[in-house]
């Protein structure tokens, strides 16, 4: 049972049957510092560190940021000032692509996904209010944990799942990525 169902099923016990969705309109954090272009996508590479096996790799992201960049939309990479390494390896592939690792606070998340076409990452804490804030999500899954029980939720969240995420073709997350662009 995922997660938060049997959050909404302990309360269901209480007498509490509402089930509203996430409401997160009064993060309004001021994110024009950052000066981003009008179409921007969020990738989100990293996870805990010390948990590997839940990273796609970098470079797939980066043959993503392509893609993304060549249909007109800006590349944007969050994430740790420890994960500033995936970001340089996405840049090197994509140079057009803005690196905001270390850059953002948590209150910034809801306002960078309600400005973002879409968001594409591995299965991260960043993913879950990213996806909450209602932008369309393609969240990564390898063996380390079941989207069954813990897949972000929100207006539009797809999850692919490998055991190994090394053996994600990037091809799939472009296939999902042409899907989820099309007008729910």
């Amino acid at each position: 049972m995922h997660d938060i169902d049997r959050q909404f099923a302990q309360l269901a016990y209480a007498g509490v049957t509402e089930r509203p969705p996430a409401d997160l309109s009064w993060n309004t954090a001021d994110i024009g510092r950052f000066d981003l272009p009008a179409r921007i996508a969020l990738l989100v590479p990293g996870s805990s560190p010390h948990r590997p096996e839940k990273r796609w790799p970098a470079s797939s992201y980066a043959a993503v940021g392509a893609h993304l960049l060549a249909a007109g939309i800006t590349p944007v990479v969050l994430g740790t000032p420890g994960e500033q390494s995936l970001a340089a390896t996405i840049q090197e592939a994509v140079p057009a692509a803005i690196d905001l690792t270390g850059r953002t606070r948590l209150q910034d998340l809801a306002p960078l996904a309600r400005a973002a076409s879409v968001a594409i990452g591995n299965d991260t804490g960043p993913m879950h209010l990213i996806a909450a804030a209602g932008c369309r999500s393609i969240v990564l899954f390898s063996h380390e944990s079941d989207p069954e029980r813990c897949a972000p939720r929100g207006r539009r969240v797809s999850v692919l799942r490998r055991p190994v995420l090394a053996d994600l073709p990037v091809e799939a997350v472009l296939a999902e990525l042409s899907d989820m662009m099309v007008p729910a």
